[in-house]
């Protein structure tokens, strides 16, 4: 049987290291709020759907700093919490092992 043979491979393969997880979420958390903060604006000014912001006021960097913060916390949380839903469902097919 080829299939057992497969996952017997995977788990074999090394986890995920936390370190090149967190620099994915915080390239991934930069790219969206680059995109949001200096991409679409100029289009919603365009399209009269903004009003563009006076001369020597530009808030795109603090818009930027602030959507990135939150992104990459909601990212970790998100993350978190898929890691304790994970290890809690590792418990309940070990105690069903065991009985």
């Amino acid at each position: 049987m080829e299939s057992s043979q497969e996952f017997e491979n995977i788990a074999d393969l090394p986890s995920a290291n936390t370190a090149t997880a967190l620099v994915f979420l915080a390239a991934f958390s930069v790219i969206i709020s680059w995109l949001v903060c200096y991409a679409l604006p100029p289009v919603l000014v365009s399209a009269d759907l903004m009003s563009p912001w006076a001369n020597g006021t530009d808030p795109r960097p603090q818009w930027m700093l602030r959507a990135f913060m939150g992104l990459f916390a909601a990212f970790t949380i998100l993350g978190l919490l898929c890691r304790w839903l994970s290890n809690r469902q590792m418990r309940r097919i070990d105690a069903m092992a065991d009985d």
